[in-house]
């Protein structure tokens, strides 16, 4: 991951985090641009640039000032970041060893297999000394990776499956996000100043045992050509295999063991959905467990997580997959003979020509804001009010408070506090007010959450016109994950049972009105998969790619 969505951003707000991670070392500053380049080659004599990606994407200091300009509830409360997972995850374990008292870490540890009880669960592990250690618990959650074997052991199976100082030098401040050279290959920016991510299809190098240094040398150089450079130091290097895959399911029957991040699906790097699915799910997740753990939440609390986030991850890997076939489709404009599109010709010239109107009409694969933003949740938990659903982009994403939906970031009168500030960590009523009208008509939530042991904050927005208007109604419960649970009026609550809408949301009994979604997403996407998937989760994609880090 080279990019924390917005999505994941509006997550480290809510968490009080968001401004710490931006200022890190290693985190790319808030002017660099999000451009992307398709040069011929990324250094090199006779290097032309095919086509550009820019200004779709601008800086982050661009973007946040374009997000207080329209204040309309269609943009995100944060705007993406880049920074590498190497820097990313070192901050994340920082703050579980040093900030939390419950959680204890036991890293080098090796997980050997479970067993499901009545109880709960029996995890075996082994030290880095050879030593076993049994840890018995209520859950366990998989968050081990594509390979999981927590995964495998609980049986579940995959739907889908494989598919330097010197260089920043020579960039000579043609610095960009991404660079896609007509080698197949893509080049990273890391850090904005000098660390990069060259990754090259294994079919680009010689037969025999691969060299970093012979890699990044044939990547820079391009038609099969070296262009040597001083590397300061190679950090990692390793192969890896596109992957389309998603679970059959995101827990086990019996509701003890559960899937997060890549052991629940796997994707490609293009559009980012990878690691920020990951944060979303561990966000969902964590705060379902804790409503059990606590005493006030439902099974349904439980089953509902696929039910939820599964669909939303497959329209991102669908949506990854278009994005993974247009590159194909870039590399099928390219001729055979590659070195053709350097020449100065007529038909060298066309060829340019015809290959940046595809780039342009193309457009980057990383705002796709209908699949950041637009996410709605469909469960037993949530308490519909009728209102009929909009047609879903994965493109654009219009605000709104039916119920499953995430809330909209809107900026209140002041100008500064985003609706996204007034959250807590648990649930929060939003109630907006006009006037000295009276407010009391939210205390029977107040009153029956006190009686359900149900942690609920109640937020009085008095006299906001603008953000009520864009939330559509003037009482919204919000969940712990920023999504709605319920909403209405004053007038819609006095028939209503709050009992009732409590129970629902906290999972202990589902919504009288709720019917299951059509299976025909999992079959579409089955379809889609199909040409690269041999019904073989363990076995490899055609195209195997090598990534340096240096």
């Amino acid at each position: 991951m080279d990019l924390t969505s917005t999505r994941s951003m509006e997550i480290l707000r809510v968490l009080g985090l968001a401004d710490e991670y931006r200022a890190l070392e290693g985190a790319v500053d808030i002017d660099a641009n999000f451009d992307s380049v398709f040069p011929t080659k990324v250094l090199g004599e006779g290097r032309r640039v095919l086509g550009e990606w820019r200004s779709n994407q601008p800086s982050v200091r661009i973007q946040t000032a374009h997000i207080r300009q329209n204040n309309d509830g269609s943009q995100p409360a944060e705007t993406g970041q880049r920074c590498t997972q190497i820097v990313f995850e070192a901050w994340m374990k920082e703050i579980v060893l040093t900030r939390t008292s419950c959680v204890e870490s036991k890293f080098g540890w090796t997980y050997l297999g479970h067993e499901e009880n009545k109880d709960g669960i029996a995890t075996t592990f082994v030290d880095q000394a050879g030593v076993r250690h049994v840890i018995r618990s209520k859950y366990l959650v998989a968050c081990d990776g594509g390979g999981s074997r927590v995964r495998k052991e609980a049986g579940i199976k995959m739907i889908g499956g494989p598919i330097s100082q010197e260089l920043a030098r020579e960039l000579n401040g043609r610095r960009f996000w991404h660079a896609f050279p007509i080698n197949g290959g893509f080049l990273l920016d890391q850090d904005g100043r000098d660390t990069f991510t060259a990754h090259l299809a294994v079919d680009q190098l010689p037969p025999g045992p691969i060299d970093p240094y012979e890699l990044v040398y044939r990547f820079l150089g391009g038609f099969g050509q070296k262009h040597e450079i001083k590397i300061d130091e190679v950090l990692v290097h390793s192969q890896w295999n596109p992957n389309f895959g998603v679970a059959e399911r995101y827990h086990s029957e019996s509701l003890k063991v559960f899937l997060a991040g890549d052991a629940a699906h796997r994707s490609p790097p293009h559009g980012g959905y990878g690691m920020n699915s990951g944060v979303a799910d561990a966000f969902d997740l964590g705060w379902r467990l804790s409503a059990l753990l606590k005493g006030y939440g439902g099974d349904l609390l439980l089953r509902s997580y696929d039910l939820e986030r599964r669909p939303m991850m497959i329209k991102a890997l669908e949506r990854s997959h278009r994005h993974a076939m247009e590159h194909v489709k870039f590399h099928a404009m390219l001729p055979a003979d590659r070195p053709v599109l350097e020449q100065d010709t007529p038909e060298a010239d066309a060829l340019r020509r015809q290959i940046r109107d595809f780039l342009t009409a193309s457009g980057p694969d990383t705002i796709d804001r209908g699949v950041e933003l637009d996410l709605r949740y469909h469960s037993p938990v949530i308490y519909q009010d009728g209102s009929p659903e909009r047609e879903w982009s994965p493109r654009r994403y219009v605000p709104s408070t039916r119920p499953g939906s995430r809330v909209p970031h809107v900026f209140l009168r002041d100008g500064t506090t985003s609706t996204y500030d007034l959250f807590g960590r648990e649930w929060t009523l939003v109630h907006f007010v006009d006037g000295a009208d009276d407010s009391s008509a939210s205390e029977v939530f107040s009153v029956a959450a006190e009686q359900l042991a149900f942690p609920l904050k109640r937020v009085i927005l008095r006299n906001e016109p603008h953000a009520h208007r864009i939330w559509e109604k003037p009482l919204v419960l919000v969940r712990p994950d920023t999504h709605v649970a319920w909403r209405g009026t004053e007038q819609e609550l006095a028939r209503q049972d709050v009992m009732e809408i409590l129970n629902v949301v906290s999972g202990n009994v589902p919504f009288s009105g709720y019917e299951p979604m059509s299976g025909a997403y999992v079959e579409d996407f089955k379809q889609l998969v199909a040409p690269v998937w041999s019904g073989d989760e363990h076995a490899n994609s055609q195209a195997s790619i090598a990534g340096e880090n240096f």
